[in-house]
């Protein structure tokens, strides 16, 4: 027997890919282990697109070296942090000798040959139809392209992941299906920029004809969109939102409001633009809005952060990720001198995250009373012996939970992939508890 013992960092794209290289080595008998010092190898699938995920890599991967001295005999590095320093990998591989093998995001169908030298992939296959997730979900990821053709200013995605290579659809459809088989009912489509979906491969309103192509699916009821941005967001996907299986569900990453740091991020986007698309978004019954902000940015001074303040008051987003401004080196932001110190860039995300609690609050004990359906995620890592899910208003893995009680109906429990009818009866500022009722 072989066994694997995988680690993935960082975001929901480099999940698939983890998933991926998993898929490929299942095929040719690998086992997935949760020990390490049980396994013949070790793939690091990383991040670095800041520097404290760089740090957080590199840790977990001098973690993983120690169990070389046992059993395992291969330490493979895949994903953002050989991307990122690809240009530099002589001195990449000098600083971390312990690793056998370095894979870019661009590389990952090399992971057969990286740990089994004498094995190759199909050059002709498609190998994300490989992919294999480790045990049962709710709800999958598919990632719909890879990189990005746009320049923020601060942002290290480009560096790393490269210019957008959108999936053709009969890919991501023969995917889907194969995650439908599999159990999940939530598609949750991701990319760098999910609305530019397409653009690359000459086909116009692409996302929304992969949305079309996605819809008739068997097995899966809801899709939800993220990462989406204000350029390209058309009226005809607007009014498909909310229609269907496509659920009022937009993260929309905003990064800010005042003009001028719009256009000093370099974002080709103006303030009247990004509000005249969030007030006809609101429009949709049950619109559930995502954003991000970044506090921080140089040049950002305190009248910017008492306008994004009351712009949020304004807003009211359901949902909002604030985020210290990270000087990355490489980036036109990285390099300006008049960089905010981190002390004032943590006062300026605490004093934003505080506003937007009080309206996160606000929103969430609205629901108490309120019957949802809700998708059933499992047991809960917080609480063993109690299931958690989600309504469609909160996406995985980011949104908070509504942890179910049993006591108003004859069961106790609910299968992985479930849909239950739920009375909400507590709310907290990011979780919900809810009576199932059937």
């Amino acid at each position: 027997m072989k066994n694997l013992y995988l680690v993935s960092l960082g975001c929901p794209k480099t999940r698939v890919d983890t998933e991926v290289m998993w898929g490929l080595l299942h095929q040719k008998g690998w086992t997935l282990t949760p020990d390490p010092e049980a396994a013949d190898a070790i793939v690091v699938s990383t991040c670095a697109f800041l520097q404290s995920s760089i740090e957080e890599s590199i840790d977990t991967i001098l973690e993983c070296a120690d169990y070389k001295a046992g059993r395992c005999k291969r330490l493979v590095v895949a994903g953002c942090l050989p991307s990122r320093f690809q240009d530099d990998m002589e001195n990449l591989k000098a600083s971390l000798p312990e690793v056998d093998a370095f894979l870019t995001t661009r590389q990952i169908d090399g992971i057969l040959a990286a740990i089994e030298p004498h094995v190759y992939p199909d050059p002709d296959g498609d190998f994300y139809l490989a992919r294999q997730t480790a045990e049962r979900q709710s709800f999958a990821y598919l990632k719909v392209s890879e990189g990005c053709n746009r320049r923020c200013a601060f942002c290290t995605i480009p560096l790393i992941r490269g210019p957008q290579i959108s999936r053709p659809i009969h890919s991501l459809v023969q995917e889907a299906r194969q995650l439908a088989e599999s159990g999940a009912r939530e598609l949750v489509l991701v990319a760098q920029e999910l609305t530019g979906y397409g653009s690359d491969l000459g086909i116009k309103d692409g996302l929304l004809r992969l949305l079309d192509e996605l819809e008739p699916i068997d097995g899966i009821d809801w899709i939800r969109l993220m990462y989406t941005y204000p350029w390209n967001f058309t009226e005809p996907l607007i009014e498909r939102l909310g229609q269907g299986k496509i659920l009022p569900y937009v993260d929309i990453p905003l990064q800010h409001v005042s003009q001028h740091i719009l256009d000093d991020m370099r974002r080709h986007v103006t303030q009247e633009a990004q509000d005249r698309l969030l007030r006809r978004l609101r429009q949709i019954p049950g619109m559930i809005l995502r954003t991000s902000l970044i506090a921080g940015y140089p040049g950002e001074t305190e009248a910017d952060v008492d306008e994004l303040v009351q712009w949020l008051r304004e807003i009211r987003f359901d949902r909002v990720g604030v985020f210290e401004y990270s000087d990355e080196p490489g980036t036109p932001a990285g390099d300006r001198p008049d960089q905010i110190p981190l002390e004032l860039r943590t006062q300026r995300r605490d004093r934003l995250m505080a506003a937007q609690q009080e309206i996160h609050a606000q929103k969430m004990a609205e629901l108490i009373g309120q019957h949802l359906t809700v998708l059933v995620d499992g047991y809960s890592p917080e609480h063993e012996l109690v299931q958690q899910g989600r309504y469609y208003g909160q996406a995985p893995e980011v949104d908070g939970q509504v942890y179910l009680s049993y006591e108003s109906c004859d069961r106790d429990t609910a299968d992985i992939g479930e849909f239950v009818h739920v009375e909400i009866v507590e709310a907290n500022e990011y979780d919900l508890v809810g009576n199932v009722l059937d």
